[in-house]
């Protein structure tokens, strides 16, 4: 399970990135991405606690002032806040967007100090930037010393009576701090102590808690409430995931079965498979799951065309481990064949032709010139036929001509598929393209082209282009009742070596695991393919007619 775990994930090489990139994010939040870091802390919201029973020895000497002051201390609370500089970069008074404010719902601010600066440039450069302000929008802000002054002629009103009382201040009252143009340095911070009181509407005998914060730091910084401690983190899930990866990664490779799979006969050595462009990407995945199977065993793929990949098995040594995949059985002495799968193709269309059907006399006319434009086919607007074939080399191509055409396609008359650049006197605008994948591509992209292709290529290509799949004389493939349909662009995927194998030897076993195997055949049939050999081991008669 741990193996297929990582094997889903892509390999070692893949998750070992991850992981390197998962520990590296949080540290590339905070250096890159959200570099500049402000943090705040609410560390001390409560009452004063200052009683009538604190202030006297219980003499009435001074009772009318010590009512008055009690009376004002028991509405009031302090408020303390923590405000640092969390990130790695200094925070200069440009960075804020908004500036630091802090309110406090309907409480008056009756007083402010700084403590713990840190260096006494720090404290006044924080005294500098504080500033109160009242509820009203537009009300002019006031610096420390003016708020102070206020707070001084409010106590000494307190204690005086008669006509030296001073009278009841009218200014406006300030419900809110904010620092305005603050610069900190990097790990810089200090504490903000707030006085607040009560509003004299206030009967409920309830003290206020509110403290809101706002302000923005722009750019790549963040203002961040240093309380609120999610569970979830970027740090903390970044490091679980890594830490889960790594379980993954650690355990797999150090865990060795103590068995290979009983289902698969493993060789060792090397194995090479060459040959057949349209089955060679199938073949590629199920080599893959071989040698992932069989870690002794290394297998290696080219696809370099079906007749030069028989051919090269015809020339080769009797001992050299290559097998060649070929479309269709080819004419070949002295080699062993062998069959691996049904591959269907399809002739196949750009949608501008605005035809799903052919005969194949119409076909075998488009090939030799007869016709060189859709008009004389279906009438309407003129439109070239411009046909998109493959190289001599093709096992597809020699099928197209043995089964359909009857004869050879025709000479190459086109690089670009589009006008006869090659032959300019040619009536057939003919190109060539070394893989299916590269025909369908072509025809998709080329208004009244026409070619063919296995049936898994032109089924992907249609999931993103525009081409349409002809039936010829009105028939189509039937994988039931086979040549019974008529339909004879088809053929079987065979493998080939020089001699039989010996069944001992790596290139055996690999051919019994692609032909017969459960993981190889479901490939095959993911694919589009029809395996050879059914599930219970035996042979698909439709197979040996071709």
């Amino acid at each position: 399970m741990l193996r297929s775990a990582l094997d889903f994930l892509g390999g070692p090489g893949p998750v070992a990135l991850a992981i390197a990139l998962l520990f590296a994010t949080p540290v590339i939040d905070r250096l890159f991405v959200r570099r500049k870091r402000v943090g705040f802390r609410v560390l001390y919201n409560s009452k004063i606690g200052l009683g009538p029973e604190q202030l006297h020895d219980g003499t009435d000497a001074h009772a009318p002032q010590l009512r008055e002051l009690v009376r004002v201390l028991d509405r009031m609370s302090i408020v303390v806040i923590r405000v640092r500089n969390s990130g790695t970069y200094d925070i200069d008074t440009d960075d804020f967007d908004k500036p630091l404010t802090f309110t406090f719902g309907s409480r008056v601010v009756w007083n402010a100090r700084v403590s713990e600066a840190g260096s006494e440039e720090l404290r006044a450069e924080v005294r500098r930037s504080l500033q109160f302000f009242g509820r009203e929008e537009g009300q002019v802000r006031a610096p420390l010393t003016t708020v102070r002054e206020r707070m001084s002629l409010s106590v000494s009103r307190l204690f005086r009576t008669g006509a030296d009382r001073p009278p009841a201040l009218t200014e406006p009252v300030w419900h809110g701090v904010r620092l305005d143009g603050l610069t900190l340095r990097r790990k810089q911070k200090f504490k903000l102590l707030v006085v607040l009181r009560e509003p004299e509407g206030n009967r409920s005998g309830e003290l206020g808690k509110e403290v809101k914060v706002s302000g923005s730091l722009g750019g790549a910084g963040i203002l961040h409430d240093e309380k609120q401690e999610r569970f979830l983190t970027l740090p903390r899930l970044t490091g679980g995931l890594a830490a889960l990866l790594a379980g993954v990664l650690v355990l797999t490779l150090a865990w060795t079965p103590e068995a290979q799979d009983p289902t698969v006969s493993c060789g060792t050595g090397s194995l090479r498979v060459e040959g057949s462009s349209v089955f060679m990407p199938t073949m590629s995945r199920i080599a893959e799951q071989y040698a992932k199977a069989c870690p002794q065993a290394r297998v290696e793929t080219e696809a370099t065309g079906s007749l030069a990949g028989v051919r090269a098995v015809a020339a080769a040594e009797p001992g050299k481990a290559l097998i060649a995949l070929s479309d269709g059985k080819q004419e070949t002495r002295d080699v062993v064949a062998q069959q691996a799968a049904i591959v269907v193709y399809q002739v196949v269309v750009h949608d501008s032709v605005h035809l799903d059907a052919l005969t194949v006399k119409q076909l075998q006319g488009i090939y030799s010139g007869e016709y060189t434009d859709w008009q004389q086919l279906r009438g309407g607007d003129p439109l070239p036929i411009r046909i998109v074939g493959r190289g001599s080399e093709s096992g597809t191509r020699e099928l197209f001509e043995q089964r359909v055409l009857g004869t050879t396609e025709g000479k190459l008359t086109s690089n670009n598929c589009r006008t006869p650049d090659r032959d300019p006197q040619a009536k057939v605008i003919r190109c060539e393209r070394d893989k299916n994948s590269d025909v369908v591509r072509e025809i998709a992209t080329v208004e009244g082209a026409i070619g063919y292709a296995d049936a898994p290529s032109v089924t992907e290509a249609r999931k993103t282009a525009t081409l349409t799949a002809l039936s010829l004389d009105g028939k189509v493939f039937d994988a039931v009742s086979g040549v019974d349909s008529g339909y004879q662009f088809w053929t079987v995927e065979y493998l080939y070596t020089k001699v039989q194998p010996a069944e001992d030897s790596l290139q055996a076993k690999f051919i019994k695991y692609a032909r017969e195997h459960d993981d190889a055949r479901i490939r095959m049939k993911d694919a589009g393919y029809l395996p050879c050999r059914t599930p219970d081991g035996g042979p698909l008669e439709l197979c040996n007619l071709r």
